[in-house]
């Protein structure tokens, strides 16, 4: 029969195996935690313009003696209220982040109501 002393691993080789198995955890947090928050971000790459400190400028072409009535947030798009002299209003979608006109939807007067 084996001695106690030697049915034992040596002391260096639990430690070793502890820290591995430590290590192995907290990858596996690190690795949870960052897909989660890229979940939570969506396009966090952004653009090339989206960097911290960077600004830009975008012009929108209204129509002639169009104004804009109001911009709200809606998710991650910005949504300006556009009234137009006799014509339609219209919402103008844009990407807060690059300034980019996303689209448009026009509302234009209902007929017989």
């Amino acid at each position: 029969m084996a001695s106690p002393a030697r049915a034992s691993a040596p002391f260096w080789l639990k430690v070793l195996v502890i820290s591995m198995g430590l290590l192995i955890v907290a990858g596996f947090v690190v690795i949870v935690a960052e897909i989660g928050r890229r979940i939570s971000t969506p396009n966090a790459g952004g653009s090339p313009a989206s960097g911290p400190g960077t600004t830009f400028t975008e012009r929108i072409a209204l129509p002639s003696g169009a104004r804009v009535v109001s911009m709200n947030a809606a998710g991650d798009r910005l949504v300006v209220h556009v009234e137009t002299q006799g014509g339609p209003s219209a919402a103008y979608i844009v990407d807060p982040r690059n300034g980019a006109l996303l689209g448009t939807v026009e509302f234009p007067p209902a007929a017989g109501r």
